[in-house]
């Protein structure tokens, strides 16, 4: 979700609108009046907002030639829906693989110019974009001691792939298609990653809602391309409102071998009462899947403590800079 000086014109009846306006919050407000009869109401929910908007449509562009928003003034909007399957989260089982053990804390290392000797933690978090040439999307390393040269990371030390990474990234890797995803993914093992976070692709807080249920239900696909492709991996589970968190943990009770979660409180969960409210989700989403689920954070260390009694174990992503 965007920050505040990323929010943009949301209609020409709007202008630029400040990003709290546009936070979902049911115990606030009321859902929007034009909500009620959209066929995608099962589904969304509705927002609730501060805002003064008839329904989602009133975040349109109003530009549909240039638009690249799932939305339904878009001429591509049933392309982008039929290129997912549909909204449902409804996805075939994936392989249950045996995930890893993973310490308290990964730091995340993104290159090793900046340093003199080899790093040696207990393991690794490298970005899933590294891994790959984005031009050709060819996999860039083949052995787990190319990657180490690359990063100054001591043999032998266990790697996580992350896939959190602004939208130019994410973008690339879903235009890759699936057999090249396939290619790296299964080169990522070759060089020892162990596990792998899917990409977290963005809920906007200012787009109408299809973009956002179009963004959940390509992180399932993810999730199942990982794990189909014989990684295990951690689902990141975006969202906008409650419906989402709900949603997905009907999703997690429904596909067992969901085991590990990730998520991000550094961007648009990143502001102090937004963090709280998503951290409240995700304890709930915990409570209602009923079982063991293992949690990769990154940023949120204020709301640590209330997830780690929520989650059977906990990974702290930290952010180094090199």
């Amino acid at each position: 979700m965007r920050r505040e000086s990323e929010v943009e014109a949301v209609g020409d009846q709007f202008g630029r609108v400040r990003e709290h306006t546009l936070w979902h919050n049911s115990a606030l407000h009321s859902i929007a009046l034009g909500c009620i009869g959209c066929r995608e109401r099962p589904i969304c929910d509705g927002l609730a907002v501060a805002t003064n908007i008839w329904n989602c449509l009133s975040l349109c562009c109003g530009k549909p030639n240039s638009c690249d928003r799932v939305c339904r003034n878009n001429p591509e909007f049933a392309i982008r829906v039929q290129e997912i399957g549909g909204f449902e989260l409804r996805l075939p089982s994936a392989p249950s693989l045996t995930p890893p053990i993973l310490p308290a804390v990964i730091p995340e290392v993104f290159h090793g110019a900046a340093r003199v000797r080899r790093f040696a933690p207990a393991a690794a978090s490298v970005s899933l974009y590294r891994m790959f040439d984005r031009r050709t999307g060819d996999p860039r390393y083949r052995a787990h001691a190319d990657v180490c040269r690359y990063f100054k990371i001591s043999e032998g030390t266990p790697l996580l792939l992350t896939g959190i990474q602004r939208d130019r990234p994410l973008e690339r890797w879903w235009e890759l298609g699936k057999n090249k995803r396939a290619a790296i993914i299964r080169a990522a093992q070759d060089c020892g990653v162990i596990l792998a976070t899917t990409p977290n692709y963005s809920l906007f807080i200012d787009r109408p809602r299809w973009d956002n249920l179009h963004a959940i239900k390509r992180i399932a696909w993810m999730h199942h391309e990982f794990l189909e492709a014989g990684m295990p991996a951690a689902l990141h589970v975006n969202g906008r409102t409650e419906r989402d968190f709900s949603r997905w943990a009907e999703f997690i009770i429904a596909h067992s071998e969901v085991t590990h979660l990730s998520y991000e409180f550094a961007t648009g969960a990143g502001r102090s009462t937004r963090r709280r409210q998503h951290a409240k989700w995700l304890c709930e989403l915990a409570a209602a899947v009923g079982r063991p689920l293992h949690l990769l954070v990154r940023g949120g260390t204020e709301v640590l403590s209330q997830l780690c009694a929520a989650f059977s174990g906990a990974t702290f992503l930290k952010r180094r800079p090199s």
